[in-house]
C-alpha cells in the first residue's frame, strides 16, 4: 500500500514541477516580449533595449526548459515528445530573433506571434500532464493510478454499441 506522501512517488514529481515552472517562466518572458514590441511600436524607443534584453532572457529560460524536459523524461518517466518540442522552440526562436535583428518586421511579429502560442500550448500541456506510470498510488487528479503495462478489464456490457 503506498501513500500520497511516498519518497519514491516525490522523487519522480520534482522534475515535473521543474518543468512546469521553466516552460511557466518561458511563457510569461514571451508575453512579456509582446507587451514591450508594443510599447516600442508605440513610440516608447527605450522599450526596443528592453525587448532585445528579455529576448536573451528568454532564450536561456527555454534551454532550462529543454534540461527540464530531459530530467522530466529521464527521472520523472515523462514522454518523450515534451524534448523535442523544447528544442523545437528555440529553434523557432533563432529564426525570430535572425528576423528580429534584421529588421524584418513583417517576418517578425507573426513569428513571434506563432512562438508564443506554442509556448503557450506547451506551458498548458505541462501543467494538465499527470503521469500513469506510478501504480498502486493515487494520481494527482484523485483516481487511482494505473501501471502503464497493467491491463483493465471492462466488461462488454459497459461499452456503447
Amino acid at each position: 500500500m503506498s501513500s500520497i506522501n511516498d519518497p519514491a512517488r516525490e522523487s519522480r514529481r520534482w522534475p515535473m514541477r521543474f518543468l512546469r515552472a521553466s516552460l511557466t517562466v518561458t511563457a510569461l518572458l514571451m508575453f512579456g516580449q509582446a507587451v514591450l514590441a508594443g510599447l516600442f511600436m508605440g513610440g516608447l524607443s527605450s522599450a526596443f533595449a528592453w525587448h532585445r534584453e528579455m529576448a536573451t532572457v528568454a532564450g536561456i529560460a527555454l534551454i532550462v526548459s529543454i534540461i527540464a524536459a530531459v530530467l522530466a523524461r529521464r527521472l520523472g518517466q515523462a514522454p518523450r515528445w515534451p524534448i523535442w518540442a523544447t528544442v523545437a522552440l528555440l529553434a523557432f526562436m533563432s529564426l525570430l530573433a535572425f528576423a528580429g535583428f534584421r529588421g524584418l518586421t513583417a517576418l517578425h511579429v507573426p513569428l513571434a506571434v506563432i512562438m508564443i502560442l506554442l509556448t503557450a500550448v506547451l506551458t498548458m500541456w505541462a501543467w494538465r500532464y499527470v503521469s500513469t506510470s506510478t501504480a498502486g498510488t493515487v494520481s494527482e487528479r484523485g483516481g487511482p493510478a494505473t501501471d502503464v503495462g497493467e491491463r483493465i478489464d471492462v466488461p462488454t456490457s459497459t461499452i456503447a454499441h
